[in-house]
């Protein structure tokens, strides 16, 4: 007996259904086979394609999230839901001209679609497009006064173009995102106000990168009569050690002293009032240990150029794939007459050096890069650095060490736009991508500098 096309068409609803399910609940693999299954049955099932594409840009495979809303929009034209999450997929491809039109044809099907508004807004920053896009993300959070992923966007918007005030102000909302809750304390948070004779607790709530850029605060907070303590991600402990106006490092997750106020590092800049022409601690605010650069003084190349490089950054960090260019563009740098490579890469991707051959070009200190004071030792011994964004160049930076860092085409907020210098780091030059993904482009501009700096 034939089945109906009525009866089909609930068959296929049962299974995706089941497969919305999974996806809600975070098994992408189950609810994409499950999409397909339900798709093998109703092959015009806009729904069940649109839904697949979700599940697809979640597991990072872009290219068949595209094609899955591509064929969703065929079916159902007029569905603004698909023709912005397009716009998604397209933007996570830098394909950023196509990710804007596919939200803006979302929001000529509704105008009224905050979610395709927003992130036209942010597809319209990625293109440098500031106005235009914190026009759409004002117009977000006026629609929606607790749109908070509307709201933290819009702080890093102003942050990239350097309006620091108005960007911290606005990036206190990270503490409304769901992946990153606020610490608790019995104690007050410190807004600003007299510290004579109190002890406050200064704590780092981010990467180790950011520690190391923020941790500049820690005199201002001091000069105010504070005693500082400051707790930091572990390998950072005896690196700050040589910071300026910490009365006491602790690691993270140790058990803390008693404090009488507490405040986060990243809420330090707000609360001094920070703009781009007054950043403190310009010049270098953090110092190596001497007796650790003894272990590392024969394995400098004396009469030669001795370059550090990092190639990779946390996996984690939400921008990774865009920002760790690999190890594979700086093996072209690795002939260049005149300069020997010191690898400044620790944890799996070290592994990079021996799996591509380099074990032989790149000197690989690795097994004794116990913490930062160990890589701050060996970076302070080198001539140059040369780093994805990752912690490294933000060590070179406090270190006051000459530092090349490739910056991806979609930075983040703290390189700001254009500037190939870094009023966070004067010791930075920054090499950007002048196209999405082109690292190529960067490393052929970097290797010509390179090669300057080895004959000068």
């Amino acid at each position: 007996m034939t089945e109906s096309a009525e009866d089909r068409a609930r068959r296929s609803r049962k299974v995706f259904e089941k497969a919305t399910g999974a996806h809600h609940k975070g098994r992408l693999d189950e609810a994409i086979a499950g999409y397909v299954k339900a798709l093998e049955i109703d092959p015009e099932s806009s729904q069940a394609l649109n839904n697949m594409g979700v599940a697809l840009r979640a597991k990072g495979a872009f290219h068949a999230a595209v094609a899955s809303y591509q064929r969703a929009i065929e079916i159902k034209a007029d569905d603004p839901g698909s023709h912005s999450n397009l716009g998604n997929a397209l933007r996570a491809l830098g394909r950023h001209g196509e990710a804007e039109a596919s939200h803006r044809q979302a929001l000529n099907l509704d105008p009224g679609y905050l979610e395709a508004r927003y992130n036209l807004g942010l597809v319209l920053k990625d293109q440098g497009k500031f106005d235009e896009g914190i026009a759409c993300l004002e117009e977000a959070v006026k629609r929606k006064a607790d749109y908070i992923d509307a709201h933290w966007d819009l702080a890093l918007a102003w942050l990239m173009q350097g309006e620091l005030g108005k960007g911290f102000e606005e990036y206190e909302w990270r503490w409304r995102l769901a992946e990153n809750p606020p610490r608790r304390f019995d104690k007050p948070a410190w807004g600003g106000g007299p510290l004579d004779d109190r002890t406050i607790l200064l704590y780092a709530e981010q990467g180790m990168g950011d520690s190391i850029q923020f941790a500049r605060y820690v005199p201002l907070v001091a000069a105010k009569g504070a005693r500082v303590v400051l707790e930091c991600q572990a390998p950072l402990v005896a690196l700050f050690e040589s910071l300026e106006g910490a009365a006491e490092i602790v690691a993270r997750d140790a058990p803390l002293p008693a404090f009488d106020v507490q405040a986060p590092l990243l809420s330090l800049p707000r609360i001094f009032k920070t703009e781009l022409d007054s950043i403190p601690e310009s010049g270098a605010y953090l110092a190596a240990e001497a007796v650790r650069g003894k272990k590392f003084a024969d394995a400098l190349d004396p009469g030669r150029l001795n370059v550090g490089i990092a190639w990779a950054g946390k996996p984690s960090h939400r921008n990774d794939r865009n920002r760790s260019a690999g190890i594979e563009p700086f093996i072209d740098l690795l002939g260049t007459p005149g300069a020997t490579f010191h690898s400044l890469q620790v944890g799996p991707r070290a592994d990079d050096i021996a799996a591509t051959g380099c074990a032989g070009l790149i000197r690989d200190h690795a097994p004794d890069l116990q913490d930062f004071a160990d890589t701050a030792a060996l970076v302070s011994a080198l001539d140059l650095v040369i780093s994805v964004d990752t912690s490294v160049c933000h060590l070179a930076g406090a270190l006051g060490k000459p530092c090349w860092v490739v910056i991806p085409y979609t930075p983040d907020w703290r390189w700001l736009m254009q500037r190939e210098d870094s009023p966070w780091y004067p010791s930075l030059r920054l090499f950007r991508q002048e196209r999405f993904g082109d690292w190529p482009g960067v490393f052929e501009r970097l290797s010509q500098a390179l090669e300057d700096m080895t004959r000068a």
